[in-house]
């Protein structure tokens, strides 16, 4: 087992056509999670009752969330195209925390922008 920037690498065994359309279904279910986070955010701005500035502000907030989820997952999708190309397996551990930290407190702040 040897290591790279992003961790330790396991040997990749199965079939690399099996593991590339797994890995296509992974990056659009990124996708339609941005974009739904995305498109509460054009609902939150356009739709919330007197909030005025609040929801445009909280509005933008979610879009950005969602535009920071589709990007992470065309990073992570390009990553795992490279590594089952070149055989090998390194699970995503700081990225993806960090990821899904930003997105959460971006969420929080959006709510705390409409309170």
């Amino acid at each position: 087992m040897s290591r790279d920037i992003f961790g330790p690498t396991q040997p990749n065994t199965g079939s690399t056509a099996r593991d590339h359309l797994a890995n296509e279904r992974t990056y659009l279910a990124w996708h339609r999670t941005g974009i739904s986070v995305a498109a509460l955010g054009v609902a939150v701005a356009k739709f919330a009752p007197h909030r005025g500035d609040h929801a445009i502000a909280a509005g933008f907030i979610l879009i950005a969330a969602g535009l920071l989820v589709s990007a992470y997952g065309t990073y992570r999708y390009r990553v795992i195209s490279r590594q089952i190309e070149s055989g090998v397996f390194a699970p995503a551990t700081f990225a993806a925390v960090v990821t899904s930290s930003v997105v959460t407190l971006l969420a929080l702040l959006a709510v705390l922008v409409l309170l």
